[in-house]
């Protein structure tokens, strides 16, 4: 997983700009809007998504737990096997200042700073699409956890670049209920799957705009599909949450 950048103190103090949605079936660009703003309506999560992908090898499941508590701490756990005592899985932890990584099948890890942010990347100066955006606690950038959380880039690099239809409501595997849009051959930078005949299903809670589920399909064959199927907003996590403690035998990279 890649480097962070350090919490922004102005990022800790946003408030939401639109609390709640109003109508049944907001526009698009409303729902964007309200997706992007989704970190600002709760103070701490814990979420686990179960990611199913379905390939020329078949199929294959990796689970992704979620933990944050603003501002700063994340705490990311994708395994690879459903076995409890399997050593197929990975830790990334961060405090908003310090990386912490460990990967239990090689038995690696490494422990580091963030890196600093690019100077003036933030100014308000600059028109939105080259600002930099700043979340209370920035996650892994291109993981599945980043999608969900915080689906402002989803929204802007994804769903933005194709046609949009709304295909309804749906109760998931939460509980929750979540608008259901699809969008068609959006742009991608997979050549492999940067087809006409591929598009995307997502579904965005009602009352956060985080996302719960999220499927792929290419024509009438579904090739993607990740869903929470645990969701708990503004639980106490301790500070326990947020550690990890490195066995004497780990090899350290950097």
């Amino acid at each position: 997983m890649h480097d962070l950048v350090p919490v922004d103190e102005a990022a800790v103090r946003r408030s939401p700009s639109v609390v709640a949605l109003e109508d049944d079936t907001p526009r698009v660009s409303q729902l964007f809007a309200f997706m992007a703003e989704a970190e600002l309506r709760f103070e701490s999560l814990r979420m686990r998504i179960v990611d199913r992908t379905w390939t020329a090898r078949g199929e294959h499941e990796e689970t992704v737990e979620v933990a944050i508590r603003h501002p700063g701490a994340a705490r990311i756990v994708r395994r690879r096997d459903g076995g409890g005592l399997s050593r197929d899985y990975d830790i990334w932890v961060t405090d908003g200042r310090i990386i912490t990584a460990f990967d239990a099948r090689s038995n690696t890890a490494s422990v580091r700073p963030v890196r600093d942010r690019v100077v003036g990347a933030t100014d308000p100066g600059l028109p939105s699409f080259a600002r930099v955006w700043v979340p209370r606690t920035p996650l892994p950038p291109d993981s599945l956890a980043e999608a969900f959380v915080h689906p402002r880039g989803l929204c802007r690099n994804v769903l933005s670049t194709g046609p949009v239809s709304w295909i309804g409501t749906r109760t998931m595997a939460t509980g929750r209920e979540a608008l259901l849009l699809r969008v068609d051959h959006p742009r991608t930078s997979h050549l492999l799957t940067d087809r006409p005949d591929r598009w995307v299903e997502v579904g965005v809670d009602r009352m956060t705009g985080v996302v719960l589920g999220l499927e792929e399909h290419i024509g009438d064959r579904t090739t993607r599909q990740a869903e929470v199927v645990d969701l708990e907003l503004d639980p106490e996590l301790p500070d326990g949450t947020f550690m990890v403690h490195l066995s004497s035998d780990v090899h350290m990279l950097y």
